[in-house]
């Protein structure tokens, strides 16, 4: 059941209404069953997997806020984490540890005289949807009991923050002091949140059909085959795929927040205008943010931050960006990709020391010039980065730069003109950036307290909202495109 699909069109209102329409006390049961529902919508055994973490990190919890000894607690934490650990390695990079493996066994076996036994070539595994994130979710939560924070000890409460259906594919990571804090309030209707839900529900429908879907297809063209186009649609490819992953991914997002705030629920934001930054370390701060405070909060800082020294600092960087590539996929450019950014945002760090002690340099990046020379350095440096996260594969990857790079003309139909003359895609962009201009200067805002902009009657907003919903359907392409992040 996608976000964007007709099931998830009557889903959703039908699980709103019953919710605001139960007594409280069955309003956890009923949300718990209509998560279940929509995980198992996908494959009915989904939902023994996501029952069994459950159960056994519900248990978890317990056992390690009860435990009083300090090593008990530490040895409890670690079989907790060694678990969670153990179930994603399973599912998500078995087949890449064969695949890696058979590799290097034929390496070796044709330059040494080895008798290597090679392993299957592959096991039927299918990865299931959203274990990375439930995985994320389970172990901070072992983390923040071990470290004094109280276990969740009812059940269905600690079973909904597992299977909470508006964050349950993709995100947003949760923390569970946050969660189970709405989850101890009884919910009260709110009709400027209910509001609030149904824009950002329509934001990133908008987001994700009427743009991320129309520029999958540039992107797609380019990334298959990207040895046999020319320079100029290399970078079409690129920049396409660049937007499509904000667009698609952000729009999941603003759908699943807004689904939430329907129930009464917040959950926490992930994107801030990433593409505005003006250095990586920046970007991080704005993208997939609950991912990046995640690694920082549980990875980066266990491993030593930045307490250790320079060298230290810039390892842990590195070893942190690493694993988080590795994260998002079972395949080496991904794991290029994290490193790529650990070595990113160790020069940006060694690069802020160096104009510590230098005022002209400091005045620069100060100057209207600096601020844009530092946003085009960083907007490269991440529209470069995404090429080792799209490509199929690290030969491909390397094809795409070479492309980028090397001026050559193309053997097929030329993505620029695709772009430009073959739908509404630039029209729509256009729409998109109006907005995001006219939100910036709070234009919406200013009209309403000059009272130029009268609050219209609910009559004329629902025809409103039916006339935008109409209008998004119309963008659609005739496939429907997958959730990028699902497949993490």
């Amino acid at each position: 059941m996608l976000f964007n699909s007709l099931q998830y069109l009557i889903f959703l209102p039908l699980v709103v209404l019953a919710y605001w329409l139960v007594p409280g006390r069955l309003r956890t049961v009923l949300l718990l069953a209509a998560s279940y529902y929509f995980y198992m919508s996908w494959m009915k055994s989904y939902g023994l997997l996501l029952f069994g973490l459950t159960a056994i990190n519900y248990l978890a919890g317990l056992a390690i806020g009860k435990l009083e000894a300090a090593q008990s607690k530490r040895l409890a934490l670690i079989a907790g984490i060694t678990f969670n650990v153990g179930v994603l390695a399973l599912f998500k990079y078995t087949n890449f540890f064969l695949e890696t493996y058979n590799s290097l066994e034929k390496m070796l076996s044709s330059i040494l005289p080895l008798n290597l036994v090679p392993a299957p070539e592959a096991l039927p595994i299918i990865l299931p949807l959203g274990i990375s994130f439930f995985v994320f979710e389970f172990i901070h939560y072992l983390v923040d009991v071990r470290a004094g924070n109280k276990p969740i000890a009812n059940p269905l409460r600690f079973g909904l923050f597992a299977a909470f259906f508006p964050s349950q594919i993709a995100g947003p990571i949760k923390r569970y002091e946050d969660f189970d804090g709405q989850l101890e309030k009884p919910r009260v209707f709110s009709r400027a949140q209910f509001g609030e839900g149904i824009n950002l529900i329509v934001r990133g429908m908008f987001k994700k059909v009427a743009l991320g879907d129309n520029l999958a297809p540039l992107a797609a063209s380019g990334f298959a085959n990207p040895a046999a186009i020319g320079t100029v649609d290399a970078w079409v490819a690129v920049l396409a795929f660049t937007l499509q992953i904000y667009f698609d991914f952000s729009g999941y997002t603003d759908i699943g927040r807004g689904s939430a705030l329907l129930l009464g629920y917040k959950l926490p934001e992930n994107f801030n205008m990433p593409y505005i930054a003006r250095s990586i370390q920046e970007f991080w701060h704005r993208w997939h943010m609950s991912l990046s405070t995640w690694l920082r909060d549980y990875l980066y800082i266990p491993l030593g931050g930045s307490r250790g020294g320079k060298f230290a600092t810039m390892k842990n960087l590195f070893i942190t960006m690493l694993l988080g590539g590795l994260w998002h996929g079972a395949s080496w450019h991904f794991v290029l990709w994290g490193g790529y950014q650990g070595v990113c945002l160790a020069i940006h760090r060694t690069w802020e020391r160096i104009a510590e002690g230098r005022p002209a340099l400091a005045t620069f990046g100060n100057s209207f010039a600096g601020k844009a020379t530092a946003w085009v350095v960083t907007f490269l440096t991440v529209v470069n980065g995404w090429v080792l996260f799209r490509a199929n594969t690290v030969a491909e990857a390397f094809q795409m730069y070479q492309s980028m790079f090397t001026l050559k003309a193309g053997t097929g139909e030329s993505l620029l003109e695709l772009l430009v003359y073959g739908g509404p895609l630039p029209a729509v962009l256009a729409i998109y950036a109006a907005f995001v201009i006219g939100d910036k200067l709070k234009w919406k805002a200013k009209l309403e307290s000059a009272n130029l902009l009268p609050s219209p009657p609910v009559t004329a907003r629902a025809v409103a909202l039916a006339a935008v919903a109409l209008f998004i359907a119309s963008l659609a392409p005739r496939h429907a495109v997958p959730f990028i992040y699902f497949q993490f």
